[in-house]
């Protein structure tokens, strides 16, 4: 009877051995994971707080654009108020301008 309580002796303590050996690869396997979550969630808020810069110059560059789009539409107004304005008055006659060219070429003979 000896060998069969020594037998269940020794299958109960392979059994706990098995049983603690599993549960220290859980712990170890939670602790790896819980580390992976937080650096996840440091990553994740890092993304965040970039997005919301992001979202910051995006308003920033909304408003610069509404502005210049303002100025050009200004700008516009202007020079269609100018054209209108060279419509209406009549643009003087240019007389053609005389050519001194032939008298500059004739006074530099004369002198040679």
């Amino acid at each position: 009877m000896e060998r069969t309580e020594r037998n269940e002796k020794d299958d109960t303590q392979k059994a706990k051995l098995i049983f603690l050996a599993l549960a220290a690869l859980v712990v170890v396997l939670l602790i790896v994971s819980f580390g992976y979550a937080n650096k996840a969630r440091n990553e994740l808020n890092a993304k965040n707080t970039e997005l919301e810069l992001v979202k910051q110059d995006n308003a920033k560059l909304e408003l610069m654009l509404k502005d210049q789009n303002a100025e050009i539409d200004t700008l516009k107004k202007q020079v269609q108020q100018l054209q209108t304005k060279v419509k209406a008055k009549p643009a003087p006659k240019k007389k053609a301008p005389v050519t001194k060219t032939k008298a500059k070429a004739k006074t530099k003979s004369k002198t040679r």
